[in-house]
């Protein structure tokens, strides 16, 4: 493929857009839109592009976070997928996210990715899932009923659920393999911040 090709092919894979599609418009076979993505996910920086993470002040503001998970799925809808995220507030941007179950194992994966300034100082808003009682320490922990505490990575969700086409509900577009889902979400999310930055 062209560099022209493989850039559009980027800009194609955080639209909302099945990959079917995007070997028709691109008129290329699918393993060879496979073996790109690979190369292409295994790029993806550990830190999701996330300049809030890298502020060499961090330890002089206020750091907001809330949290929150989505629900999907890998090959069939008994296999549940959870997408726990963390967004900081001042910038949000995704500061860390994890797939797996919804229960304590998923908060730990998730409190696991944080960068370690965010462990430590950070103050994270959440509705009141207990497993966000098991993981998180009380005095960073800010648990609410009410979706107003959390209504900026909710916000996110939505933009989420438009621009990866295997999260959307009732969809034909859903990923066979954890693996591909987890990249393709990471992918997504690392674009969404590096626009940010912009």
């Amino acid at each position: 493929m062209s560099d022209e090709q493989k850039r559009r092919i980027e800009l194609l894979l955080a639209e909302r857009i099945s990959l079917e599609g995007i070997c028709r418009v691109m008129e290329i076979k699918a393993h060879q839109l496979y073996a790109y993505m690979d190369e292409l996910y295994a790029d993806i920086p550990a830190d999701l592009a996330c300049s809030a993470a890298e502020a060499a002040d961090i330890e002089l503001r206020c750091i907001d976070c809330e949290t929150d998970e989505l629900w999907s799925f890998v090959l069939r809808k008994t296999n549940k997928q959870w997408l726990w995220l963390a967004l900081d507030r001042a910038s949000r941007q995704v500061v860390a996210l994890h797939i797996g179950d919804r229960g304590a194992t998923g908060a730990l994966g998730l409190w696991q990715a944080l960068p370690e300034p965010y462990r430590q100082q950070a103050s994270f808003h959440t509705d009141d899932w207990d497993a966000y009682k098991q993981i998180i320490p009380v005095h960073q922990h800010r648990c609410s009923q009410y979706k107003q505490h959390t209504n900026h990575v909710e916000r996110f969700f939505c933009t989420l659920r438009q621009r990866a086409s295997r999260l959307v509900r009732l969809s034909l577009s859903f990923s066979k393999k954890l693996n591909r889902h987890i990249n393709s979400i990471r992918f997504v999310v690392t674009h969404y911040n590096l626009s940010l930055q912009l």
